[in-house]
């Protein structure tokens, strides 16, 4: 297969045309936002209009935290600015810990690792795919083991690929039609397209990241289901049988096929 082209953007990337942009590329990874209480400005729409266009999407956050509870309480940040485009993450949630960060908190080797780790932590626990963005000198010198964890890569001169990241950021000087100026360009390297495998039945008693998607879908329709918990308890139960009455499905508090299609 050939290299999927795609491109990562935040607010400073201005106004975007995602109808022109999608002639040139297949994704975007897209900041959702930074530190443990500021969300982009322009996260809402981008990630809107660039699904509207057709385009896989992924976000990535930049993380700002002395320790791993900051670290944890920058992924809840994360997590309260996305839930509601769930549906469109397709191409995962990024940690994203660079030269600035550590400008404003130093770190070792040691509490630098453990606080993506922790980020990223935070958001499996929610039911999201990872990964970390980092660089080759971070890799080498800056952090330690992350092998279990994909990595985006940014390395802009050519030469051999040692790390074998599932996607790489190959230049920070591209252009595209629909952004004016400067954009990062992309590499994908993993399996086209890249969606997440089918969520499977789910009933009363059921437990994890299915029932967490399932509340979260719920809630954002109008259908309380009380806590976001990842538990398939009586008030899920309740809002699914709501919600199928309401949606002209079948009403059996089971949620298969039809009622995940439903649901988005």
């Amino acid at each position: 297969m050939a290299d999927i082209k795609g491109i990562d953007v935040s607010y400073h990337n201005g106004t975007i045309d995602w109808r022109k942009v999608k002639q040139s590329v297949d994704f975007a990874i897209i900041r959702a936002g930074y530190g443990r209480s500021k969300a982009d400005k322009r996260f809402i729409y981008n990630i809107t209009e660039a699904r509207k266009a057709g385009l896989e999407t992924g976000v990535y956050w930049f993380i700002y935290a002395k320790d791993a509870g900051q670290a944890v309480e920058n992924a809840k940040k994360c997590e309260e600015c996305i839930r509601d485009y769930r549906d469109k993450i397709t191409m995962r949630v990024w940690a994203d810990w660079e030269y600035a960060s550590d400008e404003r908190n130093p770190q070792t080797k040691k509490s630098r690792t453990e606080i993506v780790r922790a980020f990223c932590g935070y958001m499996k626990s929610k039911g999201y795919e990872t990964g970390i963005y980092t660089n080759a000198d971070y890799l080498k010198n800056k952090f330690g083991s992350l092998g279990d964890y994909p990595l985006w890569l940014a390395r802009y001169s050519s030469g051999r690929e040692s790390y074998n990241p599932l996607m790489r950021q190959y230049t920070s000087k591209g252009r595209v039609p629909g952004i004016s100026g400067d954009v990062d360009l992309d590499i994908y390297h993993g399996k086209w397209p890249p969606h997440t495998k089918p969520r499977g039945t789910i009933k009363m008693g059921s437990r994890g990241a299915d029932v967490i998607y399932l509340q979260q879908r719920l809630t954002a329709k109008g259908y309380g289901v009380g806590a976001i918990d990842g538990i398939f308890g009586i008030r899920t139960l309740e809002a699914v049988k709501a919600y199928q009455a309401e949606n002209g499905l079948k009403v059996d508090g089971i949620v298969g096929p039809e009622t995940w299609k439903s649901l988005g």
